[in-house]
């Protein structure tokens, strides 16, 4: 069976094969036909990876330049108060060197201001930043040595007790040191300038006060301890007993309550002391024509000392002018001569304490020169010279000497406030190109043509001037004579 499905299949394809098998074809001519190429299979490219793209660098464009603004002249102005601020704390002084470079920045700017304003600006920022720091500095060392003036002062016045002796006075005086710090440190230059300058003075005259004080009543106890010894050497504690012991008595009194720090009270007693230790002298000695002699002779030789003082031109201390007033003396003794009698007309000058005065046993004034006002020195001085006269004129003699002593010791102080007549007062300028101090005051051909001569002015006003090379402009200076 299988064999026969074999040879049907075989008869299928002979069949097959026959059929498709195409007979020979009859000649015929036909048309050649163009060759045509074969077509040749494109080749494809290997891939090749992409590179990326080139940045071309395209070359920037060319910006032109801005040009620098010139330096204005605000900003130079700030440079210039920068240093003027400086000035004004006294840096020129305190800091020269640091203000020195302040300037020299700002003549560095101006040079390259219209050439080369970068530069010039940086110059002026150097500048500010230098009168800064020299202003800084200026005022710290200006308080710390104001401060340091200050203590120096106040432990004087603590060495003689001014806390004990004037309590209120040392207090309100001292009160202004930490004021002027904190004026200082808030940048309030005037007002700290001018709080320091008043409690230094403050501080100043307080202590000038209570040492011509308490130099006054040493000399108070020498001329007691004096008199009471030439009273005992004159046996007057034997011709009168009472009075010897109320001299002793008062002086005992005195000394107390000057250790207790009652300065006014002791002051008193101790004067009482001297005038009944000298009323006891003239007691034992009574009054010889050798006596009365010498005290004529005193008398008239104050007298033409007071006239000469008369015709002086003089400053106080507080800058009171007192200009030359003629006087003379001799009238005076004419009218006592005649009317020794009645001598109401004798008013005694006017003074700021009761405990500035005492009474000697008479009952007539006697003036303590403790603390006189300093603007009535010579008319004291005439007055305690016509007291005088009166004693004298009465046989006082020895009361009358003393009266003279006293008038004398006045005159001497009032001489040494006197001033030069054509020139008594000098008010310092502002001069920038030659600025104003002592030795160019005193160079001066109206003053004294001699810079050596500066200290003069100086001295007369040190309660003024507390550093001889710190002046301000303002300033009113006494000039003494040559």
């Amino acid at each position: 069976m299988a064999k026969r499905i074999i040879v049907v299949l075989m008869i299928l394809g002979v069949a097959v094969f026959l059929v498709n098998c195409k007979t020979a074809p009859e000649e015929t001519i036909e048309p050649v036909a163009e060759e045509v190429p074969e077509e040749v299979p494109e080749e494809v490219p290997e891939e090749v990876p992409e590179e990326p793209p080139k940045v071309v660098e395209t070359p920037p464009e060319e910006v032109p330049e801005e040009e620098v603004a010139p330096v204005t002249d605000e900003e130079i102005r700030k440079a210039r108060n920068a240093i003027a601020r400086a000035r004004e704390a006294d840096a020129d002084y305190y800091d020269p060197t640091t203000l020195k470079q302040a300037e020299d920045a700002l003549n560095s700017a101006l040079l390259a201001r219209r050439s080369d304003p970068t530069t010039a600006r940086k110059h002026l920022a150097t500048s500010i930043a230098r009168a800064n720091t020299a202003f800084d500095n200026a005022v710290a060392k200006a308080a710390e040595e104001l401060a340091e003036r200050a203590e120096r002062l106040n432990k004087q016045l603590l060495a003689i007790k001014a806390d004990k002796f004037l309590p209120s006075e040392y207090n309100a005086a001292v009160s202004g040191v930490p004021e002027t710090q904190k004026l200082f440190y808030a940048g309030q230059l005037v007002e700290a300038r001018e709080k320091a300058y008043t409690t230094l003075a403050d501080m100043s005259n307080l202590l000038e006060r209570l040492r011509e004080r308490q130099r006054w009543i040493e000399i108070l106890k020498r001329d007691i301890n004096q008199y009471l010894k030439e009273a005992e050497e004159l046996d007057a504690h034997v011709r009168a007993p009472m009075q010897f012991q109320r001299a002793n008595g008062l002086y005992l009194q005195g000394i107390e309550a000057y250790q207790k720090y009652q300065l006014f009270e002791s002051e008193e007693l101790l004067g009482k002391a001297r005038e009944e230790a000298l009323a006891l002298i003239q007691l034992a000695k009574g009054s010889g024509e050798e006596q009365k002699k010498k005290a004529q002779a005193l008398m008239m030789d104050v007298m033409k000392e007071l006239e000469e003082a008369s015709d002086l031109t003089v400053v106080t201390d507080d800058g009171t002018l007192i200009t030359p007033e003629e006087w003379s003396g001799e009238d005076f003794i004419e009218e006592t001569v005649e009317e020794d009698e009645d001598q109401s007309f004798l008013s005694p000058p006017e003074i700021r304490d009761p405990a500035e005065r005492t009474l000697n046993p008479q009952g007539s004034l006697v003036f303590v020169l403790g603390d006189v006002a300093e603007d009535n020195l010579l008319a004291q001085a005439k007055e305690l010279w016509k007291q005088g006269v009166v004693e004298w004129n009465a046989g006082n003699y020895s009361l009358a000497e003393e009266y003279f002593n006293e008038s004398r010791k006045l005159i001497e102080v009032y001489k040494a406030q006197a001033v030069n007549p054509d020139y008594p007062i000098y008010v310092v300028r502002l001069i920038p190109e030659r600025r104003d101090c002592l030795w160019r005051i005193a160079e001066y051909n109206f003053i004294y043509s001699n810079p050596y001569m500066w200290p003069k002015i100086w001295r007369r006003n040190r309660k003024l001037i507390q550093h001889p090379d710190l002046i301000y402009p303002g300033w009113k200076l006494v000039i003494p004579p040559k």
